[in-house]
């Protein structure tokens, strides 16, 4: 049985019920139906399921049976090696839809764990498949997230592959502030779900390497950080020495028409 389903705290609802008033209903599976659309859908159609940090939503190997949508909190996904060995491949936050690694063969590939108290939207996989038909704007967001985490992966890769630690952090540092503040929270003030073993491992370098990109980080004037606090004082420092015009190239890639960077370097809330 699918991890996120046995012996967690779960309720099935009607979906009306779930999404009103969900704040990230824009960016979920539902979010392009109608009202209309969704209090048409059949009432055991989304099953929300609570995890608490550390609990498994699924595990390498098991069979897809459901696919996810975030409401809160954060997870990662990793690939654990059978001598130990541990990648971390993404973060997921509010939003996001989860369990597409199992599409291909119907088994997922990788271990997606909770980080913090976390809840999600499941839906079946067999009855979203039927669905599809009769609510196109249902595929077209399957297809949205499939290529989004596309995306997300080459851009990744890219990052893997160009940047040294600390260009590594400051991109991530940027990109994960714009991504949580498309659901409400604030992107120059936050506090990291994941800690630093997870993100060293995810940006592909050590910790006392990450420790000392930080430092880096903070003496050039671009952010003040508290154990896992992250405020940003000044973007422009980071863009000077990133190259702001690489950035944007590349973010721009992944986000398609909409730009993530404007052409003043200063990048703040108004």
């Amino acid at each position: 049985m699918n991890s996120a389903l046995n012996g967690l705290s779960k309720v099935s609802q009607h979906p009306k019920a779930v999404c009103v008033n969900c704040s990230t209903r824009s960016q979920c599976l539902n979010g392009k139906l109608t009202t209309e659309e969704v209090n048409s859908l059949p009432a055991n159609f989304i099953i929300r399921s609570t995890l608490l940090e550390g609990q498994f939503l699924y595990r390498k190997g098991e069979s897809l049976t459901h696919v996810y949508n975030l409401r809160f909190g954060s997870l990662k996904s990793e690939i654990i090696m059978s001598n130990g060995m541990r990648q971390v491949t993404h973060f997921s936050l509010p939003g996001e839809l989860l369990g597409l690694d199992g599409i291909a063969n119907g088994k997922h590939q990788v271990d997606t764990v909770s980080i913090s108290n976390s809840e999600v939207c499941s839906i079946t996989y067999t009855n979203l498949k039927k669905l599809t038909s009769e609510f196109p704007a249902l595929m077209n967001n399957l297809e949205n997230s499939l290529s989004a985490l596309l995306n997300t992966t080459n851009v990744h890769i890219f990052d893997l592959v160009n940047l040294n630690a600390t260009e590594k952090l400051a991109d991530f540092l940027i990109e994960y502030a714009n991504r949580i503040s498309t659901v409400g929270f604030d992107r120059d003030n936050f506090t990291l779900p994941m800690n630093r073993v997870d993100l060293a491992s995810y940006l592909g370098v050590k910790i006392e390497t990450l420790s000392r990109s930080i430092t880096q980080l903070e003496k050039v004037g671009a952010i003040k950080s508290t154990n896992r606090h992250i405020e940003f004082v000044s973007r422009k420092p980071i863009f000077e020495f990133l190259d702001s015009a690489f950035l944007r190239e590349k973010h721009n890639s992944k986000k398609g028409a909409a730009p993530t960077y404007p052409e003043d370097f200063e990048k703040r809330k108004v």
